[in-house]
């Protein structure tokens, strides 16, 4: 086993859902080196003897393992596959999580959890964060639509409840789809601006009219392979930092502090990504520091969304300047 190259650990504990199948881990790994165990100790063990770990994939949420993570390398990549809700979670991790995690994959459906890892994976080993198309099939029908400014809301939304309902998903995933829409747009034209600087806007009301300068434009996009319906924005400010989207959904799933679940300062987008995520079943951020955010919303097409409250959801946080 090389010391040099850089190596994944996969942690699959019996009596928790499995990660996946071998062929699976070697997708997700590929091009870097790999190491299976199969239980706690000897991960810790691994991480005392391997050599230039840079990420560990496990999928039971102890928190003596990412603790032990934490402190040989802040810098090392975590990755927790569960089936558990964010609730039980958070408690096996002393309520530490947006300390020890950098990534959650939601295990509810295994197709969805092989996908989810292996492009995670590919992301962090290949650094190429940003892009719809990595959650869909090659070829997928991907539309979209450059945002201007206020004016442009109920076209966009009016545009993908008839796209999705042309597509035959149904009236209610365009229902779903169509308010994840509005809150994307929202974001993109009111708060990310005064998020990346734009100190004018400040003084503006949601409800005024907003036409954006062409250097404040965002691109919307979604797109579906039969699996997943994906839609996204893009905006040019790179303002999302990741301290403050943890925050936020840990608020959200573990419905505590429900009071200050809304963040009403400019800028905030605390009851958009509650709105987001009690819709769907993973959410994406990826930022390139003032210059690039880019927020994915993704729902498994065949599987119900039931009670959020209930059902574990991917988050994932990618950030330039660290992967």
């Amino acid at each position: 086993m090389s010391t040099n190259q850089a190596t994944v650990i996969f942690v699959d504990v019996p009596g928790r859902k499995s990660i996946g199948s071998a062929p699976c881990i070697m997708v997700a790994a590929n091009g870097w080196q790999q190491v299976s165990v199969s239980g706690v100790s000897q991960a810790l063990e691994v991480l005392k003897t391997v050599g230039h770990v840079r990420a560990m994939v496990a999928n039971d949420p102890s928190e003596g393992l990412f603790q032990a993570v934490r402190k040989l390398d802040p810098s090392i990549i975590t990755i927790l596959v569960t089936d558990l809700p964010m609730q039980e979670y958070c408690s096996s991790l002393g309520h530490n999580d947006l300390l020890l995690l950098d990534h959650v994959i939601a295990n509810h459906d295994t197709e969805w959890s092989s996908s989810d890892l292996a492009i995670t994976m590919q992301k962090i080993i290949r650094s190429d964060l940003f892009g719809i198309e990595k959650y869909l099939s090659p070829e997928s029908d991907i539309q979209a639509r450059v945002i201007k400014g206020s004016s442009d809301r109920d076209p966009s939304n009016k545009a993908v409840s008839d796209w999705v309902e042309a597509c035959g998903l149904g009236k209610n995933i365009a229902r779903l789809a169509t308010g994840i829409c509005e809150e994307l747009l929202m974001n993109a034209i009111y708060d990310a601006p005064v998020a990346g600087g734009r100190t004018h806007y400040e003084a503006m009301e949601r409800r005024e009219k907003r036409d954006l300068a062409e250097d404040e434009w965002a691109t919307l996009k979604y797109g579906c392979d039969g699996r997943i319906f994906a839609i996204s924005i893009c905006d040019p400010f790179g303002a999302f930092l990741r301290d403050r989207w943890f925050s936020y959904l840990r608020k959200v799933l573990k419905r505590n502090d429900t009071e200050q679940l809304i963040d009403t300062k400019k800028g905030g987008a605390g009851l958009g990504l509650f709105k987001m995520l009690y819709s769907s079943h993973g959410i994406v951020c990826n930022v390139d520091p003032g210059k690039t955010t880019e927020v994915i919303v993704m729902i498994a097409i065949n599987v119900p969304v039931r009670d959020f409250v209930h059902m574990p959801r991917s988050i994932h946080y990618f950030n330039t300047s660290s992967h």
